[in-house]
């Protein structure tokens, strides 16, 4: 399994957003119908993009019968951490508070969301003190 997968273009990223709906294994013609609504690839753009994930450690491939399964071996959550932090260091010098604050100015957060925030960072500081 690849310990650091780098950043997924576009498409590879949508496939990994698929499979990652799925605990166990899926076959080819389950992830084509789940994509088939936002991308009209052939089957042989989708093995060839299936092949790249597998070639980069982000998904296994294993053959039942005569039936090709792919699954998820990085988690979303993860990649999800990981691209945050990459988000982090390259616009934000590493500061999380310029990342909230630019999304504050922007007004890319609603009133819950600014509530859900204070909650999370309230929690964090009590945890914090507890220590």
């Amino acid at each position: 399994m690849c310990t650091q997968p780098e950043k997924l273009p576009e498409a590879e990223l949508d496939i990994m957003l698929c499979l990652w709906q799925y605990a166990e294994p899926v076959r080819t013609s389950k992830i084509q119908a789940d994509l088939a609504q936002s991308h009209s690839w052939t089957l042989s753009t989708l093995k060839a993009l299936l092949g790249r994930l597998e070639e980069r450690g982000f998904i296994q491939v294993t053959r039942e019968g005569r039936f090709t399964l792919y699954q998820a071996l990085v988690s979303e959550a993860d990649y999800r951490r990981r691209e945050t932090g990459s988000i982090l260091r390259r616009y934000y010098q590493n500061s999380a508070k310029c990342l909230i604050a630019a999304l504050v100015e922007e007004h890319l957060l609603d009133g819950d969301e600014l509530e859900e925030i204070q909650q999370i960072l309230q929690e964090a500081k009590k945890h914090q003190d507890e220590k």
